[in-house]
């Protein structure tokens, strides 16, 4: 008796497997042998499920009597074999085949013309051992398993690989197939999210390079079963499969860049099974393509010669990563160091770790023709006293690459000696040495220079990195040069607004405090002011004008001085706020034309003076400020 159903008509495989396994339960009692049915339906639950997840589906199941028990016979459309994988904790696949193995005294395969049969015979008899049952499945594998059709055959040679990485790469790819296979039937089922179609499509890429992977995957156990470390790939393929093989690696490519998007890490092709993938496939596509076009094979790369060549690929990678590490270290340092001082401190200490130097200096240019020490890392008290004797016309190596604006390369104590005789005087531990100019726009800052304790070779890569270095230290000091400048400027301005001293004021105790808010590179709205007045009496102003920068230090100027000047012939406040406000009103409105009277007491003239320095203090902060249109 027997249960069949076209398999382009399954059911979700829920309901296919619960199926499967409720006819052979009755099936197994009907024949006498009620007592097995614990293990009939395990048995045939994961014979069903194989067929669902790896073979396209069950199209049918058969329950028949043999000595002492029953047969299960479970068909599917595919002529793929079945294979009983290397035992490994990292395997997804293939535990259900050795279940079966354990449950049945008997089990096994044979190919039909639409596809196979996998039985497994289930008695009172004790099962054989797992081995045994793997060399039965090794030895069904013959030419009724040929899955390339009439298709002539061309023979690969692809060498000697590791067992353990062919099982270890096989594994892998069968785990990847098994989990979208498992996304795909959940979500035929509605129990999971709809797999994208791009995803669906990746995994019929590899099934139509099974041939191929069936093949390694046998040689790999067969080598695995009698204890070879290493296994002889050697393959009899139609030259079709070249583009199979092909497709099959853009396939796995894409899969793990899925796997990387959505965190599926263990799903991600480890990187020793990429490049074996990598030379396999590119191996049989080049043999496969020659034998097409009539020419003779290419000689294979051996894959130990991929790996050194991949080593040395992942040890210039490496090299590269450890630059931009340092590099970033470097300008992670430098974002904070709003200083010249920090400046060097960042680079000093970031360089002198990366290159392994034992000093590192930074020499700045100056007003005189000597050049300053900036900072200093490693270097004892009579080195650091050297440097900042040195002098712009020195023949030292700091001086020469500000000079020439070329770097200085020193790589052994005989070429410091012949180039640099002052050196060992100066630096007696150092053997090799390096100094590069820092440059900006045009203009030279400076030099940065590191000292080396041992002969030094300054490689392309070496030199690149002390480039780039000098290249941020260059940006980072004109950006502190620049800061310092123009909060310095901003200090002056602030400072012409304000009274340059407390007047004292007989009988009165007074005292003035401004702190503005902020860093202090935008020159502040605020002010205050006291001076004397007529007969005695003195006039205290506090003001806050709207806003920071030259715009609102200019209405300061205005306010402070427009004060002084009505005071000299207003006395009553009220009227010295209305007039103000006038005069305020009037700059407002832009009049084209102002006629100007004024009734002004001879002592204005110092005020005029002091507003007129205002607003070249002024103009002065807005020329350090970039700030040109004000």
């Amino acid at each position: 008796m027997s249960a069949r159903r076209p398999s382009g008509s399954l059911p979700d495989s829920t309901r296919v497997v619960s199926g499967a396994r409720g006819f052979a339960v009755r099936r197994a009692e009907e024949l006498g042998h009620g007592d097995l049915a614990d293990d009939v339906a395990l048995v045939t639950s994961e014979l069903v499920t194989n067929a669902v997840l790896h073979a396209g589906g069950c199209t049918g199941v058969d329950v028949s009597p043999v000595d002492e028990g029953v047969r299960v016979e479970v068909r599917d459309g595919s002529r793929v074999p079945p294979v009983l994988s290397h035992p490994s904790e990292a395997s997804l696949t293939g535990r259900g085949l050795r279940l079966v193995s354990r449950l049945s005294a008997g089990w096994g395969a044979y190919a039909e013309d639409s596809g196979k049969v996998v039985w497994a015979e289930v008695t009172g008899k004790a099962p054989p051992s797992v081995d045994a049952t793997g060399d039965d499945l090794l030895a069904m594998w013959g030419d009724d398993w040929d899955l390339g059709g009439t298709e002539v055959k061309v023979h690969v040679e692809l060498g000697d690989v590791p067992t353990d990485l062919l099982l270890a790469a096989k594994s892998h790819v069968d785990n990847v197939a098994r989990e979208f296979a498992l996304a795909s039937t959940g979500a035929e089922a509605g129990m999971t999210e709809e797999l994208p179609a791009q995803l669906a499509s990746l995994l019929g890429a590899i099934d139509r390079f099974e041939e191929a992977r069936l093949a390694i995957k046998h040689q790999a156990l067969e080598a695995a079963r009698r204890g070879l470390p290493m296994t002889h790939l050697a393959l009899d393929l139609p030259a079709s499969a070249a583009d199979a093989a092909e497709e099959y690696a853009r396939a796995l490519d894409e899969i793990d860049s899925y796997c990387r998007a959505m965190r599926m890490l263990t799903l991600e092709t480890p990187p020793q099974h990429r490049v074996f993938r990598s030379w396999y496939v590119g191996q049989l596509v080049s043999q496969l393509r020659a034998a097409a076009a009539g020419k003779a094979a290419p000689p294979a790369e051996p894959f130990e010669r991929r790996l050194l060549s991949e080593l040395d690929r992942l040890a210039e990678a490496q090299r590269a990563s450890a630059r931009a590490a340092r590099l970033y270290s470097v300008a992670a340092a430098l974002a904070p160091a709003a200083t010249p001082e920090a400046v060097a401190d960042a680079v000093l200490n970031e360089g002198v770790a990366a290159l392994r130097a034992v000093g590192g200096g930074i020499l700045l240019v100056t007003g005189t023709d000597r050049l300053a020490v900036q900072g200093a890392v490693g270097y004892d008290e009579a080195v650091v006293a050297r440097l900042r004797e040195e002098s712009l016309d020195t023949e030292l190596p700091a001086a020469v690459a500000l000079r020439t604006g070329e770097a200085v390369w020193l790589e052994s104590q005989r070429e410091r000696d012949s180039r640099f005789p002052e050196l060992a005087g100066m630096e007696a531990g150092t053997i090799a040495l390096c100094a590069v100019p820092l440059e900006v726009e045009g203009r030279r800052l400076g030099a940065l220079r590191f000292s080396f304790a041992e002969p030094r070779l300054f490689d392309e890569d070496e030199r690149r990195f002390v480039l780039a270095l000098a290249a941020q230290t260059a940006q980072a000091l004109n950006r502190a040069q620049l800061q310092r400048e123009r909060l310095d400027v901003s200090r002056r301005l602030q400072r012409s607004l304000l009274p340059p001293q407390v007047p004292s004021v007989p009988g009165v105790d007074v005292a003035a405090l401004y702190h503005p808010f902020g860093d202090g590179m935008d020159v502040g709205g605020d002010f205050y002011d006291l001076w004397p007045v007529r007969n005695g009496r003195w006039a205290i102003a506090i003001g806050d004008v709207s806003g920071t920068g030259p715009e609102a230090a200019a209405v300061t100027a205005l306010v402070r001085h427009t004060l002084r000047a009505l005071t000299m012939s207003q006395s009553d406040p009220e009227r010295v706020m209305h007039s103000l406000n006038q005069a305020l009103e009037a700059a407002r409105r832009g009049l084209p034309m102002t006629h100007l009277a004024l009734d002004l007491p001879a002592r204005a003239a110092d005020a005029a003076e002091e507003y007129a320095r205002a607003l070249d203090e002024i103009d002065s902060y807005c020329r350090a400020m970039r700030m040109l249109t004000l």
